[in-house]
């Protein structure tokens, strides 16, 4: 059920003004619904509060999905799901993140991809923050889910000791997973393509971020990471399999639109353009 109508249903002005403002912040549209209205009969989403399912629970039909806000959970995972279920689609099981980051001396790009498709980016300002972050989006998406999701970690590997001490800090704060994959991907002129959301022009690292989602990088592990890092800048070009950018930008800036838009899943992407290499 991805992109599909959203509605709030709710008489508790409280959770209406913090989920308003959560939603405004996400740019979620939706849509308002009174108790004495008919139910849409059409694919879409509710939002309402635990309290309050009992009093549209017969009027809704299978096209309809129901996100009821229990005051017991943390109201940020709720969100969390809420922006999933509009962006990815709704998943009991979601199987998979991928965590793509830019790091810099002053600012982190960070994008978040949900079972391979684009759900949301930040520019954070201090690694606390940006580790901060991604344990939320872990615990919200793992919270009641079934099975372990899967991590994935695609770094650019610009500035070689903050990389270091970010790839130290991901394997300290994940060291009970096995379903755990670090990438280092070649970053080099990935801020020279910006990227415009619908309206919204996409921050710069945010940019450089996506832009590195989209290429293949060299996996990592807890004992090689440093020897890889050190060489690096030597590693010949083929083994990323990479795009020249110097005269793919217009289709790469096209591509990241359509990832952007939720048209593209990250894993096709990165086939379409591995063939694209292949055939230059």
């Amino acid at each position: 059920m991805k992109n599909k109508t959203l509605y709030v249903l709710t008489e508790d002005l409280s959770f209406f003004y913090n989920l308003n403002k959560e939603l405004n912040n996400l740019k979620i549209k939706f849509e308002i619904l009174n108790f004495n209205w008919k139910i849409p009969n059409i694919p879409c989403i509710i939002i309402t509060t635990i309290k309050e399912c009992e009093r549209i629970k017969k009027k809704i039909n299978k096209k309809v999905l129901i996100l009821a806000y229990n005051e017991n959970e943390r109201f940020d995972f709720f969100i969390i799901k809420i922006l999933a279920s509009s962006r990815v689609g709704y998943d009991k099981n979601y199987s998979s993140l991928i965590f793509t980051i830019d790091p810099g001396t002053k600012h982190f790009g960070l994008v978040i991809f949900l079972d391979e498709y684009f759900l949301i980016s930040y520019t954070i300002y201090e690694k606390q923050d940006l580790i901060e972050r991604i344990k939320q989006y872990v615990a919200a998406l793992q919270e009641n889910n079934m099975e372990l999701i899967s991590l994935n970690f695609k770094l650019g590997s610009g500035v070689q000791s903050i990389c270091i001490d970010l790839i130290k800090s991901i394997y300290n704060l994940f060291q009970d997973r096995e379903e755990l994959r670090i990438l280092l991907i070649d970053e080099s002129k990935s801020s020279q393509i910006r990227i415009r959301e619908k309206k919204r022009k996409l921050p710069k690292h945010e940019s450089s971020a996506l832009i590195i989602s989209l290429r293949e990088g060299v996996e990592i592990n807890k004992n090689s990471f440093e020897r890889i890092l050190n060489n690096f800048q030597t590693m010949p070009k083929s083994v990323f399999n990479n795009l020249e950018i110097s005269n793919k930008i217009q289709l790469l800036e096209e591509i990241a639109k359509k990832v952007l838009n939720g048209e593209l899943p990250l894993n096709k992407v990165t086939k379409m353009l591995k063939n694209e290499t292949l055939h230059h």
